[in-house]
C-alpha cells in the first residue's frame, strides 16, 4: 500500500483547533499539528514500511491504526483508489482555483431541513432577534411617483401572476406546455460567430455566449411521452429518451422535499462548466454560470404561467442522484444547478 497526503485539504482555526477541510470528498476532521507534520512527511507516494521508518516510536500496529483512520476521514488518499482518480481528474478539469472549487463541491448532496423543522428554526431566531427588515421604503417626499406598471402592459401584467405553489392538481402536462418552457429557458434562436467560430443565440443571455447548461426533463405525468428521463436538445427542440432503468421518487432528486412527489414534470438544470472555463480563466466566472441558471429560469416559469401552470424553482438538490438519473459524469465540470417542476396548482 502507498499512501500521500490528500491533495485537496484546505485547514482554517476554530475554537483554539486546526480544522481540516477535504473539498473533494467533502469531509472535515480536527488537525493536530502532530498531523499537519505527518501530512507534510508524506506529500508524495509513500510505502507503508517507509511511514514505519518515518514514525520510528510508533508500533506497526498503532501505524496502521492510525492511517486507517486517515484514510476513513479522507486526509490520506490510498494510490488506486477512487479518491485518488477523483484528484488527477480535479486537477485536469478544474480551472477556477480553490475558493470556487470549495464551494462549489461542498454543497453537493446535503441534508435540508425539512418545512417543520425550518419553520422552528426561524421561531426560534426570532427569540433573539427580529429578521431584517425585506425591502427600503423611499421616506423622502421627494420621492418621484413612478407610472403605473400595469396598466396595459400584457407582459408585466403576466409576470405579476407568477407564483410558486407546491400543490399540485393530478393533471397532466400537455407537451405543448412542456415544450414552450423548455424553449423559453434555453431555446436557440440564431447563431452569431466571433474569432473561434459559430456561437449559438438563446433564448436568456449566456457569458460569452458559451451556453454551459443542459435541461433534462423528469416525466411523470406528461401527455404522449412515456414516463422516464429525456434530454432537451436546444439547438434541434427535441427531446432524447434516456435509458434510466429506475424511475425515483422526485423527491429523492429534490433534497427529500416531499411536495415534489405530487408534480407530474420536473426540468433539471446542469451546467457543463468546462464550456465556460475553456474561455474564462478568471474564476468570477462561476458566479456567471450561476446566475445563468436564474435567467433560464425566470423565462421557464413566465412561459408556464402563461399557460396556468405553476414552475416551482428549487436549488436543494440530490447532485449525486440527478447525475445518475441522467448519466452526467458527476460534479467536478458537470453538476445540476437549478429545477423547476410544472404542474397545475
Amino acid at each position: 500500500m502507498r499512501i500521500r497526503s490528500a491533495r485537496t485539504l484546505v485547514f482554517t482555526r476554530e475554537g483554539g483547533e486546526v480544522v481540516a477541510h477535504n473539498y473533494l470528498a467533502n469531509s472535515t476532521f480536527s488537525c493536530s499539528h502532530d498531523l499537519l507534520a505527518f501530512l507534510s512527511m508524506v506529500d508524495d507516494w509513500t510505502d507503508f514500511e517507509d511511514v514505519t521508518r518515518l514514525l520510528p516510536l510508533s508500533s506497526r500496529e498503532e501505524l496502521e491504526s492510525t492511517i486507517k483512520g486517515l484514510l476513513d476521514v479522507h486526509a490520506l488518499t490510498e494510490e488506486g483508489a477512487a479518491l485518488a482518480d477523483a484528484e488527477e481528474d480535479f486537477r485536469a478539469a478544474w480551472k477556477w482555483g480553490v475558493p470556487a472549487a470549495l464551494f462549489h463541491l461542498s454543497v453537493q448532496d446535503k441534508t435540508y431541513l425539512t418545512l417543520e423543522q425550518s419553520e422552528a428554526q426561524q421561531e426560534a431566531k426570532l427569540s433573539d432577534c427580529p429578521p431584517p427588515p425585506l425591502y427600503r421604503r423611499n421616506e423622502d417626499e421627494k420621492a418621484i411617483e413612478l407610472p403605473s406598471a400595469l396598466n396595459g402592459n400584457d407582459l408585466l401584467q403576466l409576470m405579476a401572476r407568477r407564483r410558486t405553489v407546491r400543490q399540485a392538481k393530478s393533471r397532466k402536462i400537455s407537451l405543448t406546455q412542456l415544450s414552450d418552457c423548455l424553449f423559453a429557458g434555453l431555446g436557440i434562436t440564431g447563431q452569431t460567430s466571433n474569432c473561434v467560430g459559430s456561437l449559438p443565440l438563446s433564448m436568456t443571455p449566456s457569458g460569452g455566449a458559451r451556453n454551459p447548461y443542459e435541461a433534462y426533463v423528469y416525466a411523470r405525468s406528461v401527455e404522449d411521452l412515456d414516463a422516464g428521463f429525456y434530454h432537451y436538445s436546444a439547438f434541434d427542440h427535441t427531446l432524447g429518451r434516456l435509458d434510466t432503468e429506475e424511475l425515483p421518487k422526485p423527491s429523492d432528486l429534490m433534497g427529500g422535499q416531499s411536495w415534489a412527489d405530487e408534480m407530474p414534470c420536473i426540468i433539471l438544470l446542469c451546467a457543463e462548466f468546462e464550456r465556460t472555463m475553456w474561455k474564462y480563466d478568471d474564476a468570477n466566472a462561476y458566479r456567471v454560470v450561476l446566475i445563468e441558471a436564474g435567467h433560464i429560469g425566470q423565462n421557464v416559469m413566465l412561459a408556464a404561467t402563461r399557460h396556468g401552470l405553476s414552475a416551482c424553482p428549487s436549488a436543494a438538490l440530490s447532485h449525486t442522484r440527478i447525475n445518475e438519473c441522467v448519466g452526467a459524469r458527476g460534479g467536478l465540470t458537470h453538476s445540476p444547478i437549478y429545477a423547476l417542476t410544472l404542474a397545475t396548482p
